[in-house]
C-alpha cells in the first residue's frame, strides 16, 4: 500500500463529496473512548475532593455531562454540513484574522489535555512495564504522535478498539466496587451541600465543553446528507455515557479509596482489577491514547489554521503534518514532565479556567451556524483574507468580550473568586451566563447577516459552488 493511501491527505481544506465516507455511529466510539479515560476518572474524583458525598456526586456528574454534552454535540453536525475542521469555521464569525484568538485558546486546551493525559498515560505504562513514569510519558507521546500523523481514518479505527475495551473493563470495576466493604459506608453519608454540588455540575460540563473546538474534526468526512439527528445523537450518547461512567468510577474510587486512590490513581485502579490488573492498565492506556491523539490532531489543526491565516496558505501537505504534530507533542511532553507532582490541583484550575473563555466561543459558533447563517456558508471565503467574512468581525468580538466579562463576578477558581460566587458559597454558574450573554448578543448584533440568510441558498455543497449547507 502506498504512503498516500495510508496517511490522511486532507488537513484544513474542504473534503469533497467523493471522499466522504462512514456512518455517524462511528462517532459513538470516538467520543465514548475519549471520555472513558483516566483523566475523566480523575475529574470524577474531584467531585468528592470538592466536598460532595459519593451519593450526591452521582446526579451532579450526570447532570453536568448532559448539560455540557448537549452543547458540544451540536457542533458535531457542522462537520458533514461544511466539510471543514471545527476551528476554521470560526473565521465566519470572527473574521479571517480575528479567528486567531479562539484558535490560540483552543491550542491551550489541546496542549493542556495532552499534557495531563501524558502524565496519567505515563503512570499506566510505568505500572504495566515497570519503567519510570517519565519514560512512560515519553513513550505515550511517541505513540500518540504516530496515530495523529496517520490521521482521521486510523483514529476512528483505534477508537473502536479502545471503546470496547474500556466498556468491558469499566463494568468489571463497577462490579468490584459494588462488592467492596467500604462502599456501603461511603453511601451512608447523605449530607447535601449546594455549593460543591453546583461546582461539580460545572466541572462535568466544562469537561464536555472543552471538546467543542474539535468535535467537527471527526465528523467532517461523513457524507453531507448524514442526518443531523444521527450525527448529534451518536456524539451526545458517546460523550455523555462515556464521561458519566468514567467520572462515577472516579468519584466512587475516591470515596472508598481515600488517600490510596488520590496518591496513585492508575495504580489503585490496577489493584482494584485484581487478577485482571494488566487488562485494566491496558484499557487505561488505550483510552488515554485516544484522548491524547485527539489533542495532538486538534492541536495540529489549530496551529496550521493560525499559520495559514498569516501566510495565506490553503493546503497543508502530510509531510508538514508530521512536523507540526511532532512539535505539539514535544511541547505537551515538556509540560507533562514539569507538572507531574502538582497534577491534580493544576488540572482542576486548568478546567475551570478554560471554561470561562471557551463557552462564549461555543455559543457564538453555534448561534451563527443554526440561527444566523442557517448553515449557509461560502466555503472558499473561509480561506480568503479578502472574502465576505472580512478580516475581523467586531460583532463577534463584542459578544465574546462581554460573554467573558459577565462571568467575572461569578468566577470561582484558585486564581480568582468573584464576589457573587463568594456570596453563593463557592457555587459555579459563570459558564451558563457566558453561553447566554455571548450567544444572545451575537444574535442581536448579526441582524444584517440574518436578513441576508433568511432564505435558503440552493447552491450545492462545494467550495467552487459558493455555499455549503
Amino acid at each position: 500500500m502506498s504512503t498516500s493511501a495510508v496517511l490522511e491527505q486532507r488537513s484544513i481544506d474542504f473534503v469533497p463529496a467523493d471522499e466522504r465516507h462512514g456512518s455517524a455511529k462511528s462517532l459513538f466510539f470516538v467520543w465514548f473512548a475519549a471520555n472513558t479515560s483516566i483523566t475523566a476518572v480523575v475529574t470524577g474524583a474531584l467531585f468528592v475532593v470538592l466536598g460532595n458525598t459519593a451519593l450526591w456526586s452521582i446526579p451532579a456528574i450526570i447532570l453536568g455531562n448532559i448539560a455540557g454534552g448537549f452543547f458540544t454535540s451540536l457542533h458535531s453536525a457542522q462537520g458533514p454540513s461544511l466539510g471543514v475542521p471545527q476551528m476554521i469555521q470560526s473565521r465566519a464569525q470572527f473574521g479571517y484574522l480575528g479567528a486567531i484568538l479562539p484558535l490560540v485558546l483552543a491550542l491551550m486546551i489541546f496542549l493542556g489535555f495532552y499534557a495531563t493525559g501524558l502524565v496519567l498515560g505515563g503512570q499506566a505504562l510505568a505500572n504495566l512495564f515497570h519503567i519510570s513514569r517519565h519514560l512512560g510519558a515519553i513513550v505515550f507521546a511517541v505513540i500518540s504522535t504516530v496515530l495523529a500523523i496517520f490521521g482521521y481514518r486510523h483514529i476512528h479505527r483505534f477508537s473502536h478498539v479502545a471503546a470496547v475495551l474500556s466498556g468491558v473493563v469499566f463494568v468489571g470495576l463497577f462490579v468490584r466496587i459494588g462488592f467492596d466493604s467500604h462502599t456501603g459506608t461511603a453511601f451512608s453519608h447523605h449530607a447535601f451541600a449546594a455549593a460543591p454540588f453546583i461546582l461539580g455540575i460545572s466541572l462535568a460540563a466544562s469537561w464536555q465543553l472543552t471538546f467543542g473546538p474539535y468535535i467537527a474534526d471527526y465528523s467532517r468526512y461523513l457524507p453531507a446528507d448524514t442526518p443531523k439527528a444521527e450525527t448529534i445523537g451518536w456524539t451526545f450518547l458517546g460523550s455523555v455515557v462515556g464521561g458519566s461512567l468514567a467520572m462515577l468510577l472516579g468519584a466512587l474510587a475516591a470515596a472508598i479509596g481515600g488517600a490510596a486512590f488520590m496518591n496513585d490513581q492508575v495504580g489503585y485502579l490496577g489493584d482494584l482489577g485484581g487478577a485482571l490488573w494488566a487488562l485494566v492498565l491496558l484499557a487505561v492506556i488505550c483510552g488515554k491514547l485516544t484522548g491524547d491523539t485527539l489533542s495532538a490532531y486538534g492541536g495540529y489543526m489549530s496551529v496550521v489554521t493560525i499559520v495559514t491565516s498569516l501566510t495565506g496558505q490553503k493546503v497543508v501537505r502530510p509531510k508538514h503534518r508530521t512536523v507540526y504534530v511532532s512539535l505539539i507533542s514535544a511541547a505537551a511532553l515538556a509540560i507533562a514532565l514539569a507538572a507531574t507532582d502538582t497534577f491534580l490541583t493544576s488540572f482542576t484550575n486548568f478546567l475551570l479556567f478554560l471554561l470561562y473563555f471557551m463557552t462564549p466561543w461555543s455559543a457564538i459558533n453555534l448561534v451563527d451556524f443554526y440561527w444566523v447563517r442557517r448553515e449557509q456558508y461560502r466555503i472558499q471565503d473561509l480561506f480568503d483574507p479578502n472574502g465576505s467574512y472580512g478580516r475581523i468581525n467586531k460583532a463577534a468580538f463584542i459578544a465574546y468580550g462581554l460573554g467573558v466579562v459577565i462571568q467575572v463576578p461569578f468566577m470561582n477558581s484558585s486564581l480568582y473568586v468573584g464576589p457573587i460566587a463568594d456570596w453563593l458559597g463557592g457555587a459555579e454558574v459563570a459558564w451558563v451566563l457566558g453561553l447566554l450573554i455571548a450567544g444572545g448578543l451575537y444574535y442581536v448584533l448579526s441582524a444584517d447577516v440574518r436578513r441576508e440568510h433568511s432564505t435558503p441558498d440552493p447552491s450545492p455543497a462545494e467550495p467552487a459552488s459558493v455555499t455549503a449547507h
